[in-house]
């Protein structure tokens, strides 16, 4: 269902991409949102893994 919403707001994305995206959006919500007692709703995911997202293309498109 993530990756359908992530993929209707944003570009397609490879499944690397998509495993990339959900570990760093997850290292995310542990670290700045589980640890401090916050509860996290769909759209706030969804917010986070597109920042990321948008920061993976950034990085690739530099890297060429």
């Amino acid at each position: 269902m993530l990756r359908k919403i992530l993929e209707f707001d944003l570009d397609l994305m490879t499944d690397s991409e998509f495993r990339e995206v959900l570990a760093l959006a997850t290292s995310d919500i542990k670290t700045n949102r589980v640890d401090f007692g916050k509860r996290t709703r769909l759209s706030e995911v969804v917010e986070i893994a597109e920042s990321y997202i948008k920061a993976l293309q950034r990085g690739r498109l530099a890297n060429r």
